[in-house]
């Protein structure tokens, strides 16, 4: 947790935080960058999973690539999680009553079903 208050406190340098860690804790071995870009990577996408990977390369002050990287290596998705469509209870009952609908009005009306535009899409 220090070392991840410091980044943000300090402006975001490498150097700062280890200043920092030698000062608070002066026999400890220092982290290397990968395990401090490790913490700050995991606690980004922990406290904002909807942040963007720009943004988070900017935010945390690194390339791009080398936050894709380090993103593999938590085994972290690239993509952000989005809502989908999910059936609800009443769904199946719901279709049954407007195919039946569907079947009714084509009969009443044959010309019914070369009106509609029919597309594959889901959304």
């Amino acid at each position: 947790m220090f070392i991840l208050k410091h980044w943000w406190e300090s402006g975001r340098t490498l150097r700062t935080v280890n200043t920092a860690f030698r000062s608070k804790f002066p026999g400890e071995k220092i982290p290397t960058r990968q395990t401090i870009y490790l913490l700050l990577v995991s606690q980004t996408f922990l406290l904002n999973p909807h942040i963007s990977q720009r943004r988070a390369a900017l935010e945390l002050n690194i390339s791009r690539a080398s936050l894709q990287r380090l993103m593999k290596d938590l085994n972290l998705k690239p993509y952000k999680p989005r809502l989908l469509q999910a059936l609800n209870e009443d769904d199946p009952d719901r279709r049954l009553e407007f195919c039946e609908w569907l079947l009714d009005s084509a009969r009443d009306d044959p010309t019914l079903l070369d009106r509609i535009l029919w597309t594959d899409e889901a959304s």
